[in-house]
This record gives C-alpha cells, structure tokens and sequence, in this order.
C-alpha cells in the first residue's frame, strides 16, 4: 500500500493572539474526516500547520509546500479589526486570490472564514440582523439575530461537495454560529445552499476546489437523523468530500 501526507494549513483570522490550540476540533475534524475506500491502494494521513493572519506575510513564499488551505472562524465583528490588523487582512486577501486564481489551490473558507472569502472577491458581509447595519463595538451584542446550533439548509445547486447525499434538491443539518453573514455573492462564484435565515450557505468558485461554508463542518458529529451506528452529520460527509477532492487534484484516488 502506498502511504500519502496532505498538507494543509489553517490561517487563524482571529484577532485574538495566535493559539493553535483554539483549533484544536477543526484540526482534528479535517483528519479524521478521511475515510477511503477499502479497496484504496492509498494510505492517506493529514498534517495540518497553523499560522495567525498576523504572521502572514513571513510565510507567503512558503505556500507551495501545501496542499489546500483553510481560513478559520473567527469572533469579532469585521468592523472592529484596527490599524495593523486591517493591513494583514488586505495581505491574505490577495494571497488568498493569488493561490486561488493563480495557483489553483484547494481552498475551504469556515464560518468567518466564509466570510472572508467572499469580502475578498468583492462581496459584501453585515449582519444577519439589518438592526445592527452601524455596529462597530469589538464583541459582538448579544440580543442580535443570529444563526445558532443545529439548522436546516436546502441545496440550490448539484455539486460534488454532495456526493453521497440524496439527489438535488435535498435538504441537510448543519451546525451554525455565526451572526454576520455574506449579503451578496463574489462576482465569479455560485451560492450551493440556503437556509430559511442566511441565504448563501455554501458558496463555491467554479472549476476550482475552493468553497466557502458559513457553518461548521467540524461540529456536530452524529447528531443527523441517520440510524447507522457510528454515522457521521452532514457537515463531516462535505469536509470528508472536500478533503477528497484534494486527494484527487493530488493523484491519490
């Protein structure tokens, strides 16, 4: 059998200080994601690095040595980020358009992260709830709208980021938390799924293994209405399919 190591990286887009630890269950959820098939010739582990949107530009020649990136979460408001903070967003955003449009990098983008993605291509993000248009304290309030826990969402396109799911249209659970949300689309990109609240849920450049979810995948294992034993939610089938994607671009599967 023939042993294989994707290297991915996460870029913690935090302001809080970096702590690799804070990622700790999205690390583990994108390994353990990975479930090839029995009669794979391939062995395939996952070595994930870490790095804080701070330190990003020390480490932009170093991109080439991996095989698909991962923006985090994040916790603050877009609007409070200041000064220095600001300068290293605008770096990874053109980093972030570089390895997309020019090196063709796998690419997944989580809550925040989502989020981010599409403030790059030229998005728009606000708040769920329209209250709050001028909000720029540093916490987010606590009596906003908001998309929390458990919450239903509706394909709107087909896409590989199914595979294993029932035939488009199909309605899946994720897990949600997040309070801003993108208000309109990137140019170039599609909107997958919608849920009653936040209507671009998965987006995805087209042509290219890049998507942006606006929940998290990495949460809520086997809380899905499947009845098998050990049955994993929705959110892990699509980082598993994600993750897959990679493997193939790389020639594994």
């Amino acid at each position: 059998m023939i042993a294989t190591t994707l290297h991915g990286l996460i870029i913690d887009i935090d302001r809080k200080h970096p702590d690799v630890s804070r990622y700790n269950e999205l690390r583990l959820g994108v390994v353990e994601s990975i479930r090839l098939p029995k009669s794979s010739r391939e062995a395939v582990s996952i070595d994930l690095g870490y790095i804080h949107f701070t330190d990003i530009k020390s480490h932009i020649g170093a991109t080439n040595s991996y095989d698909f990136f991962i923006l985090s979460p994040q916790g603050s408001p877009w609007s409070s980020y200041r000064g220095a903070e600001v300068a290293c967003l605008d770096s990874l955003a053109n980093l972030a358009r570089e390895l997309i449009v020019c090196k063709r990098a796998p690419l997944l983008g989580i809550c925040g992260g989502h989020q981010f993605l599409g403030m790059a291509f030229g998005g728009e993000v606000g708040f769920i709830d329209h209250n709050f248009r001028d909000f720029s304290a540093e916490k987010y309030p606590a009596d906003c709208l908001a998309e929390r826990d458990r919450v239903n969402i509706t394909t709107v396109h087909d896409d590989p980021i199914f595979d294993g799911f029932p035939p488009h249209p199909t309605d899946l659970f994720v897990m949600e938390n997040h309070v801003e949300e993108i208000k309109t689309i990137p140019p170039g990109f599609v909107n997958l799924a919608s849920s009653r609240l936040s209507k671009i849920q998965i987006m995805r450049f087209p042509g290219r293994i890049v998507y942006g979810m606006a929940f998290h995948p990495e949460r809520g294992w086997g809380l899905d209405d499947q009845k098998e034993e050990n049955s994993a939610s929705h959110g892990r089938m699509m980082l598993a399919n994600f993750v897959k994607m990679v493997c193939r671009a790389k020639g594994v599967l």
